[in-house]
């Protein structure tokens, strides 16, 4: 029987794949393996991905989001300074706006080799970077509740997060193009709907047992239960440019947690949003459309209508105003609340920017400087 992993409950780890560019060109290099040779001081922090354009940070354990900020601070500032001293730069958006895949240098380790054998042509433009963030959890039915629970909200944190509307030199019309590419892979998207951990551990044994996996890092669903870390994974974030943005969203995120985790305890709590796994899907594909500007199905006493995504934020929070309270996260959903009044994310910033400068370079160097904290 799996052991499910101690970690204090609503503890906060968040981790940010970056993007090594050139300040000159401002396109992408492969240097993730020189960058670790120079960043010893946080090495432990750090991890190489597919592709040696990418480089991740993980934060520590962290009890609360007070700390996790002061993680992100001192990666950020620790990693931009040595990329720096390496004449390169740091930036964070979901995608590059026009660096090519096929142009990449894949990270020489047996893992990766393995997956683009497995992945092929789909695994090859996998040139993409999220945000990753783990709540803790007490038990492995929590876990599977808040999985099952969480998937009602996944379009909002997406919506919230997006961060990549160019791809290989062309506004594609997305507002999060990076998700789009993500869900050419196996394993991705939304999980099915458990009926308690049992089921679970029988899909995960099925991928193993049918050669289709090694371990649950190979499950890709964008919220997956981890017993080895005693957490739930959010995974559906666009990596958002800056440290105020990648904060607040993670904040959500535990809010989230926190208010789900007390409704698996008390039955009593009500959900505002149970939606079948249809009309989810549906408010995905709008929320990687549409960002902030576009409309979810809701469902409520039988009757389905369309409501501005703006107004889904705001009942949201309503929901988790009391997470809030509790864990200290006030200032954290103001950033939220103003990112949602203004309809403004890093994709509309991007595009605002192409469109005064007419040159994705700049729209590059822009995210760049803000990246730094």
């Amino acid at each position: 029987m799996t052991k499910f992993g101690e970690s204090e409950p609503y503890s906060i780890g968040i981790e940010e794949e970056f993007q090594i560019v050139d300040p000159e060109t401002w396109g992408l290099v492969s240097r993730a393996d020189e960058m670790l040779e120079r960043a010893e001081p946080i090495r432990d922090n750090l991890r190489t991905e597919l592709f040696q354009s990418i480089l991740e940070i993980a934060t520590d354990v962290c009890h609360d989001i007070d700390e996790a900020r002061e993680n992100i601070c001192r990666l950020r500032n620790k990693l931009s300074r040595f990329s720096r001293e390496k004449g390169y730069r740091l930036a964070a958006s979901g995608t590059h706006p026009f660096a090519q895949w096929k142009d990449q240098d894949v990270t020489d380790q047996d893992r990766y080799r393995e997956v683009l054998e497995d992945l092929r042509w789909t695994g090859k433009r996998e040139l993409i970077f999220g945000q990753h963030v783990h709540v803790g959890v007490q038990s492995k039915e929590e876990a599977i509740y808040i999985t099952n629970t969480i998937k009602n909200f996944l379009p909002h944190l997406l919506a919230l997060s997006t961060n990549s509307p160019f791809w290989q030199s062309e506004d594609t019309g997305l507002k999060s193009t990076r998700i789009r590419i993500f869900d050419s892979l196996p394993r991705t998207g939304l999980p099915t709907h458990f009926r308690g951990w049992s089921h679970y551990k029988e899909v995960e044994k099925r991928f193993i047992k049918g050669g289709s996996i090694d371990d649950v890092t190979m499950i890709w669903w964008d919220v997956r239960p981890r017993a080895d870390l005693g957490t739930v994974e959010i995974r559906i974030a666009d990596l958002p440019t800056k440290v105020d943005e990648s904060i607040a969203l993670a904040a959500l995120t535990q809010a989230l947690v926190y208010k789900l985790s007390l409704a698996y305890r008390n039955p009593g709590v009500e959900i505002p949003y149970q939606l079948d796994q249809e009309i989810i899907k549906e408010n995905r594909w709008r929320a990687l459309r549409d960002g902030l500007h576009g409309k979810f199905i809701k469902r409520k006493n039988g009757e389905v209508y369309e409501i501005p995504v703006q107004e889904e934020i705001k009942r949201m929070l309503e929901f988790t105003r009391e997470a809030t309270q509790e864990l200290g996260l006030e200032k954290e959903i103001k950033t939220i609340r103003k990112i949602a009044r203004e309809k403004y994310t890093g994709a509309d910033r991007q595009l605002d920017t192409y469109r005064e400068t007419q040159d994705l370079k700049q729209v590059v160097r822009q995210t760049s400087e803000l990246t730094e904290p």
